[in-house]
């Protein structure tokens, strides 16, 4: 994690490309406006020059008319001296003799030639062939421009650097003390959590240690059964056959539950995987599953449709078996044995609900109904009293709730809340998954 330094030295930076951008467009800016500017007077000074020629011309008509062409020739040469450009002009007539020819600069820079004709009544008398430079306005204007755009970027570079130092002192330092302050917390509950993963190890390895002991008898009843369907086919009947697959099945299933529960476990530590699950499917496959094992039982089954959910897929399918496993046990006594798994909406959050007709329970004994090992109906029914406590820690451990509602002999219905989102998910990667 970055210090302090790493901090300030990271606000430096952005500050300084902030400034130096900043100054870099007030110096394009200013180039750009100063261009365009010197363009305009440049243009500018094009047409007032031209303008002004097209005059001189006119007032050379009448000595030309009297052939005074010493006028025409002093008339251009007090025209050109009294210009501030640097210019030269040459009066050539029509039979190519050159007039006149005045300069007023040693050296005239070509920026603009401008060839004029002079009539008059639509007959040539003269063509004057003007050069001179009319750039000096535009540099200036250039220049100026130019400058002040240095300036700016000079002046936004020094008020840049003025703000780093108000900030340094005013925002900056008492944040990185803050930070400072969390990276310090933040590994005392690093070093905390080192502590309480070395002791989930240990209660995984003692776990794991019991699971293996669970897990023989298992591999035991699958592996024979498969030696018997292998073996035997000959000798064994088509139901005989069917029931070593069950057995084979149902052995299948008891490990994958092993794993789910030591998977449950560890949950205070392991991240859940969630994704967009189908619970209504679960529900119909954990009631075939019940009907398969129990075909004589004839049972109202009733299952919404859209019940989809933002869950882990494996913990949500040990949280419907046990409630639809406790559905199914407590409505063994009854002849019009009804199921129903669906959801509701309740102040703008979806609830979804497992109801049956069976026993049911008092609800002043709900407090025990999802402690481990509470049984509120002895041993009139088969179970080991932790399948509620099961479902109590998944469906918190993804931020929901469970609650149940029922009257003795009138049966039960158990809701729960399953409000994690992939946004959710998003913004806390860590404590989902790992």
């Amino acid at each position: 994690m970055a210090g302090p330094h790493a901090h300030r030295a990271a606000n430096r930076r952005a500050l300084l490309v902030f400034v130096l951008s900043l100054a870099l467009l007030v110096t394009a800016t200013g180039f750009v406006v100063g261009m365009l500017q010197g363009r305009f007077l440049r243009d500018e000074s094009h047409a007032k020059f031209q303008t002004e020629l097209a005059l001189l011309g006119e007032l050379a008509i009448e000595p030309l008319l009297r052939s005074d062409y010493a006028t025409v020739e002093r008339l251009i040469d007090a025209w050109v001296q009294r210009r501030p450009e640097p210019m030269k002009i040459a009066a050539v007539t029509p039979n190519g003799y050159t007039l006149a020819n005045a300069q007023n600069r040693d050296a005239v820079e070509n920026t603009l030639a401008v060839d004029l004709p002079v009539e008059f009544n639509g007959r040539p008398m003269l063509t004057l062939h003007a050069v001179t430079d009319v750039s000096a306005r535009e540099k200036y204007v250039s220049t100026i421009a130019r400058n002040f755009a240095l300036a700016g970027a000079l002046l936004v570079t020094i008020l840049g650097w003025m703000m780093w130092s108000i900030l340094q002192r005013t925002a900056i330092r008492p944040l990185e003390d803050q930070i400072a302050a969390r990276e310090q917390k933040e590994r005392e509950l690093q070093q905390r959590t080192v502590e309480l993963e070395s002791a989930i190890r240990e209660l995984e390895s003692f776990s794991y240690s019991v699971s293996h002991d669970l897990r023989a008898p298992l591999r035991a009843i699958d592996g024979y059964s498969l030696v018997l369907s292998e073996d035997y086919a000959a000798v064994l009947d088509p139901a005989a056959q069917q029931y070593l697959a069950r057995t084979r099945a149902a052995a299948q299933r008891m490990g994958q539950l092993i794993d789910d529960l030591l998977g449950l476990a560890q949950v205070a530590h392991q991240g859940l995987h969630p994704a967009e699950t189908d619970l209504g499917a679960l529900a119909r496959d954990c009631l075939a599953r019940l009907a398969m094992a129990d075909p004589q039982r004839k049972v109202d089954i009733r299952i919404g449709e859209g019940l989809n959910a933002y869950a882990d897929l494996p913990m949500m399918g040990i949280v419907l078996d046990n409630l639809l496993g406790n559905a199914w046990k407590y409505t063994s006594n009854r002849e019009n044995a009804q199921i129903e798994f669906d959801k509701q909406l309740r102040e703008r959050q979806t609830v979804f609900f497992v109801r049956d007709n069976g026993t049911g329970f008092d609800m002043r004994y709900a407090r025990k109904l999802f402690l481990p090992f509470q049984r509120l109906h002895g041993s009139d029914y088969p179970g080991t009293g932790i399948g509620l406590a099961t479902v109590q820690r998944i469906v918190h451990r993804h931020g929901g709730r469970i609650w149940a509602q029922a009257m003795p002999d009138q049966g039960a219905t158990f809701y729960f809340t399953l409000p994690l989102t992939p946004a959710a998910t998003a913004e806390r990667p860590d404590r989902i998954q790992r």
